[in-house]
């Protein structure tokens, strides 16, 4: 594989640089929604209902939000330049069905970002729930995420190896059902985890500036190659930050190309790293949350759950992928 020349060698500054321990409460990263902004979000929801369009073709001017104007555009800018997430809380959910609760969702992702497809078959919104896969038997079929499984998520972006022409700038997760126990949320920051290593050990940069192998059959279009070079870090006045550390693994094994201890000790150290319990943020979503995630230079997680029995109560989060613009 072809070595980086272009390795960020400073360290990097900035409100995205940050450890868990930073924030004294979850309110130092979330939102409220004010009464006055749901209140006109049930009035734009009536007019949609009364207009019968539909919930993919929604825009941002179906969701008139006056009183939300100014808290989207300083979310935006939030989430861009500042520490790169936020959970917005207060929805109301008991008030509304599933569908509904979908389409407010959308309408105030639509006044952060643009929704762009999440697989090959251009879904707008993914539905994130156990359909009973295991990844041991199941990895390597067509459309089998760890989405789609109670496991736990290690650190990882969205979208590592650019799916269908789609890497998100934005994550964004509304919690429709949450599980019996576990699958709480983790969050930390890439910035912070890159300053580490540069310090500790400087020498592992250089290669988690070079591409490794990231496997695409989960999503793979017709005629496309099963993998693509992808570095873990890259820096254009930013750090950019595409990782999902299994995808890497089979990667390689598809690629025929083995990974050795001069590839994996860099990789086990960032694992390591962002696993220090002062450095994550971790906090367990409520019905009705929703979750907005920067996907340049933040990592998210999750820990394995164990869903309810009924099926009406299983673990449910619907996923929104946007773009800025």
């Amino acid at each position: 594989m072809v070595i980086s020349t272009g390795t960020h060698k400073g360290a990097i500054g900035g409100p995205g640089v940050w450890q868990g321990s930073s924030f004294s409460d979850p309110s130092d990263y979330g939102y409220r929604l004010r009464g006055e902004t749901i209140a006109e979000i049930e009035s734009a929801l009536r007019a949609i209902r009364s207009s019968g369009t539909s919930l993919l073709s929604l825009t941002a001017e179906d969701f008139p939000l006056p009183s939300f104007a100014a808290a989207a555009a300083a979310l935006r800018e939030e989430l861009r330049f500042g520490r790169g997430f936020v959970v917005v809380k207060g929805l109301p959910i008991d008030r509304y069905t599933d569908e509904e609760a979908c389409m407010i969702y959308w309408g105030l992702g639509a006044h952060l970002g643009r929704p762009v497809p999440q697989n090959v078959k251009g879904d707008l919104l993914y539905s994130v729930r156990d359909e009973g896969y295991n990844l041991d038997r199941d990895y390597g079929s067509a459309g089998v995420r760890t989405s789609k499984t109670t496991a736990g998520l290690n650190y990882h972006t969205d979208s590592p190896s650019m799916l269908g022409g789609h890497t998100p700038d934005i994550v964004c997760l509304l919690a429709l059902q949450t599980a019996k126990s576990g699958g709480e949320s983790a969050i930390v920051s890439g910035n912070t985890a890159h300053n580490i290593i540069l310090k500790e050990r400087p020498d592992y940069l250089e290669r988690l500036y070079a591409p490794y192998h990231v496997d695409r059959r989960a999503e793979l279009p017709p005629g496309e190659q099963p993998t693509l070079p992808v570095p873990v870090f890259s820096y254009d006045g930013q750090l950019a930050v595409r990782y999902l550390r299994l995808y890497i693994t089979k990667g390689h094994e598809v690629a025929g190309s083995p990974l050795t201890p001069a590839d994996t000790d860099p990789l086990d150290y960032l694992d390591d790293v962002m696993r220090r319990p002062n450095l994550p943020v971790t906090f367990q979503m409520q019905r009705g949350d929703m979750q907005f995630v920067n996907n340049v230079f933040i990592l998210h997680s999750r820990t394995e759950f164990e869903d309810y029995a009924e099926p009406e109560r299983k673990r449910h989060y619907m996923r929104l992928w946007l773009k800025y613009r």
